[in-house]
C-alpha cells in the first residue's frame, strides 16, 4: 500500500530536479553547468542526482522533453475535433505560437542554438523532442482534413512546414533575435489568422 506515495514522492523530487537543472542550464549554459553545481543548488549529494539521471546529457534531454511536451499537448488539445479547417488550424497554430514565445521556451531555443556548434547532439535532441514532433502532429491533422475533403490532397509534411512558416516562423524569429517590441495578443491573433487564411486558400479543395 505504500507504493503509490513513494512513486508520487519520487516523481515530485524528479520534477524539482528538472526545475533546478533548467534554471542552471539557462543561467550558465550547457557547457558551464555540471552535475555537481546542480546538486549543490538542490542541496543534496551528486549521488542522489545520479539516482535519477545517469549523465548531464540525459538530464538536459529530460528538461527539453518536458519543455516541448507542454507545447505538443497544447497543439493536440487545441486542434480538437473541429471540422472547419480554418477554425481548427487557427486554434492549433495560435496555441503552438503561444508556447514557443514564452520566456523559458525562447531562452531554451537560444541556449540550444548557442551550444549547437560544440554540442550538435543537443540540437538534434531538441529538434526530435519538439519541432519535429510538432510538425508531425500538424501533418497528421492536415492529412485528416485532406482525407475528409476539406483541404486538397498534397504531401501533409510539406503542407505542415508551409503552415508553420506562415503562422509561426517570422514572429518566432523576431522574438528569438530580440529585434522587435512585444506585440499585443490581438496583433498576434491577426497575424496567425492571416497566415491560416493564406494557407486555406492555397489548399482549397
Amino acid at each position: 500500500m505504500s507504493v503509490a506515495p513513494n512513486v508520487s514522492k519520487r516523481d515530485e523530487r524528479r520534477e524539482g530536479i528538472l526545475d533546478v537543472a533548467r534554471d542552471c542550464f539557462l543561467a550558465e549554459g550547457y557547457a558551464a553547468t555540471s552535475m555537481s553545481s546542480i546538486a549543490a543548488r538542490l542541496g543534496g549529494s551528486k549521488g542522489t542526482l545520479y539516482n535519477y539521471f545517469k549523465s548531464k546529457e540525459e538530464l538536459f534531454g529530460a528538461v527539453i522533453h518536458r519543455q516541448c511536451s507542454a507545447a505538443l499537448a497544447a497543439m493536440q488539445a487545441l486542434g480538437g475535433d473541429e471540422t472547419d479547417p480554418r477554425t481548427c488550424l487557427v486554434r492549433m497554430t495560435r496555441g503552438l505560437l503561444s508556447h514557443i514565445m514564452e520566456p523559458d521556451a525562447m531562452a531554451m531555443n537560444r541556449l540550444v542554438i548557442g551550444e549547437s556548434e560544440r554540442f550538435p547532439e543537443l540540437a538534434l535532441m531538441f529538434y526530435e523532442s519538439g519541432p519535429r514532433r510538432g510538425q508531425e502532429l500538424m501533418a497528421e491533422r492536415l492529412q485528416a482534413l485532406m482525407e475528409a475533403g476539406q483541404l486538397r490532397r498534397a504531401d501533409p509534411e510539406e503542407a505542415a512546414s508551409q503552415l508553420k512558416d506562415l503562422t509561426v516562423g517570422n514572429l518566432m524569429w523576431l522574438k528569438l533575435w530580440g529585434v522587435q517590441p512585444e506585440r499585443s495578443a490581438a496583433d498576434i491573433d491577426r497575424y496567425v489568422a492571416a497566415g491560416v487564411d493564406t494557407f486555406v486558400r492555397a489548399y482549397a479543395p
